[in-house]
């Protein structure tokens, strides 16, 4: 069961991804967010990685404060804590200046696994569906 040591007493849990495009990878630091349908990522990770972006295909999304529209992607393959899960959808957005993170792990990756988070030990543990 691949699991994640997590500080407790933090506002976020953020994971190392690794996210693969067409033929580079690289890893980003992301917040699991059961909050976001989608993983968001933002545009100079998916242009450094050459993911294919159609200006066209987009999609309307609330954030806290407004309904903004956001270029939608695929991403060939994401991974966390070993766990890889290929043709995620995701959304191009950059997250505020000084979010200290790249972007946010949500649903498109996430509804993969039972997700087990134990805020007294902290740990979260992904276990896949198969």
């Amino acid at each position: 069961m691949p699991s994640l040591k997590f500080n407790p007493n933090q506002n976020i849990i953020v994971l190392e991804t690794k996210i693969w495009g067409t033929s580079l990878a690289t890893t980003a630091q992301l917040v699991f967010d059961t909050g976001a349908s989608l993983v968001i990522l933002p545009w100079k990770i998916v242009t450094a990685l050459g993911i294919k972006i159609d200006p066209t295909k987009t999609i309307q999304t609330t954030t806290a404060s407004s309904v903004e529209t956001a270029t939608i992607i695929t991403i060939p393959k994401i991974s966390v804590l070993g766990q890889e899960v290929k043709n995620v959808k995701a959304i191009v957005k950059d997250l505020p200046e000084g979010s200290g993170v790249d972007g946010l792990l949500g649903l498109s990756y996430i509804k993969n696994f039972n997700v087990e988070i134990n805020f007294k030990t902290g740990e979260l543990t992904l276990n896949s569906h198969k």
